[in-house]
């Protein structure tokens, strides 16, 4: 039975209303009455029959109202903990920094620790744990403290990388300061932080990077500032509007400062691409301090997990089926929709989605993959650990990549996933960015295409799809663009990073003068 209510299918009510529940179990009075009426409702099937077609009509009836409640008030809360937590913040961290006992960055750097500090589910981010090993392999001790979002009141035990990589997991809490304006004053994680004297702090990404100086500042640590992305030419998720829309003139200026900060007083700096390196040492320094260009290129020597079957195997496709894959982050800032509407225009190409948070984002795609008639050629499928990302890729047809056009983080944009899509042997298809199109044009592994236009990209899936020339060319073409670029050298040069950082005898803490230049290792 396909009942509509207020234009909407009953499979679309039952969603709206499932989705009505969780919002409101999130509120702490909502959740214990909405889980003891479902165990009541549940074990009384006449009492259920009835009551489900007027809770249908009444998740349709408050949908709109709901979601706006919904968001405000989760809005509303989040700004007032923010505001309300910004004097302890300012003061925890103020404290900190102009304590009378600091040693200053790079003031007394001994051992051989690094500490690195990670806003982010590190089972799913591949360049913490490359980076994590490529240093445990050149004779340092690794300690991650990250926020896990499976955390039960200990250290997580289910993360094990190498003998030299331990793990400190603290609650989400710890990370909702990265939600809240300014986004960088981590208390919890700063208190972590100071818990140790390394060698150094790395950080990952902006919002650690104000807690791995402050810390360093008192210890004498050096602190590595890896920008995996450029978050002052990045963009603000808007819940309300459902969007993504440029930074406000307060957190963009507030982004801008922390940057500046980190090319004063950071021992050195990593980025992800060279277009973000160079924009980045003119528009926040002189030009005189580089930024180290590290590209998100996956070990191929790295072992996965388990064994993967072909991916068209992994799924039951048929083996003359062009099988397009997008392996990696989803949600409403990663422009997948146009690939989905193309499919209308390939109708030779079947379409793998595969990343965390499936189960979110799922049902929308595959309710725009019902419109466009192409339900029956969208695969949605949970993501595998980041080790396990090139063997499952393996067996598709090509990779596709894209990001709207919002802010030059994306557009100088050059991810995990192209990297990994060459690794597995796939050729890529991407949109038309300067990175992302001269990998492409340099070592021909793929077509480009326009993101916003669903033909264009449905033409490059035809072309690659039609010509099997091509296809078969692009997919030799990547074990030769992969060995040009080396994945093996390009993550030494992080290692060869920290060893070039000069460091003090264990036996001796000389005063600093942190006016003073730092030495300079070519």
């Amino acid at each position: 039975m396909n009942l509509r209510l207020n234009g909407m299918t009953r499979p679309a009510v039952d969603d709206e209303l499932t989705r009505l529940g969780r919002h409101a179990e999130r509120y702490r009075l909502f959740k214990p009455v909405v889980a003891k009426l479902r165990t009541f409702v549940g074990s009384r099937p006449r009492l259920e029959a009835r009551l489900r077609p007027p809770a249908l009509r009444l998740a349709v009836s408050l949908r709109p109202s709901f979601r706006i409640f919904y968001i405000a008030t989760r809005q509303a809360t989040r700004s007032v903990a923010g505001w309300a937590a910004w004097p302890g913040n300012v003061w925890a961290f103020g404290r900190a920094w102009f304590s009378f006992n600091r040693l200053g960055v790079g003031g007394r750097p001994v051992g051989r620790q690094i500490v690195m500090l990670v806003i982010a589910d590190i089972r799913f981010d591949p360049r913490v744990e490359r980076e994590a090993r490529v240093l445990a392999a050149g004779g340092f001790q690794v300690h991650v403290i990250w926020t896990d979002p499976q955390w039960n009141g200990s250290s997580c035990t289910a993360v094990d990388w190498e003998e030299r990589i331990t793990f400190e997991a603290l609650p989400m809490s710890a990370a909702r300061f990265s939600e809240q304006f300014p986004g960088f004053l981590g208390r919890d994680m700063l208190k972590a932080a100071q818990a140790h004297e390394p060698f150094a702090f790395h950080a990952h990404d902006l919002n650690t990077a104000l807690i791995a100086l402050t810390a360093a500042r008192q210890s004498g640590a050096h602190v590595v500032c890896d920008f995996h992305e450029w978050y002052s030419e990045n963009v603000t998720w808007s819940p309300l509007r459902g969007v993504y829309r440029s930074h406000s003139r307060a957190r963009r200026a507030a982004y801008r400062w922390l940057e500046r900060l980190c090319f004063q007083h950071a021992s050195d700096l990593v980025t992800v691409c060279q277009s973000i390196a160079d924009e980045m040492s003119q528009t926040l320094g002189d030009g005189s301090r580089k930024v180290a260009v590290i590209r998100n290129i996956p070990d191929r020597t790295l072992v996965a997990s388990r064994p993967y079957p072909s991916l068209k195997q992994q799924f039951g496709i048929p083996s003359d089926r062009f099988t397009l894959l997008w392996q990696g982050g989803i949600g409403p800032s990663r422009m997948i929709e146009p690939v989905i509407e193309a499919l209308a225009h390939a109708p030779q190409c079947t379409f793998v989605i595969r990343g965390p948070e499936i189960e979110t984002y799922g049902p929308g795609y595959a309710r725009l993959a019902a419109r466009v008639g192409a339900s029956d050629r969208l695969i949605l499928a949970p993501a595998v650990p980041s080790k396990d990302v090139v063997s499952a890729a393996r067996g598709a047809d090509a990779g596709i990549w894209t990001l709207p056009n919002l802010c030059k983080n994306f557009t100088y944009a050059l991810p995990n996933k192209i990297f990994e899509y060459l690794s597995s042997g796939l050729p890529v298809l991407v949109a038309h960015y300067p990175e992302a199109r001269r990998l492409v044009d340099t070592h021909r592994v793929g077509l480009i295409f326009d993101p916003y236009d669903p033909r264009s990209i449905a033409a490059a899936i035809n072309r690659l799809a039609g010509d099997m020339a091509l296809r078969n060319q692009c997919a030799a073409n990547t074990s030769t663009a992969l060995a040009n670029m080396d994945a093996a050298v390009e993550w030494e040069k992080l290692a060869a990073l920290y060893d070039c950082l000069p460091r003090t005898p264990e036996s001796s803490a000389p005063e600093v003068d942190e006016s003073a230049g730092r030495p300079v290792c070519l």
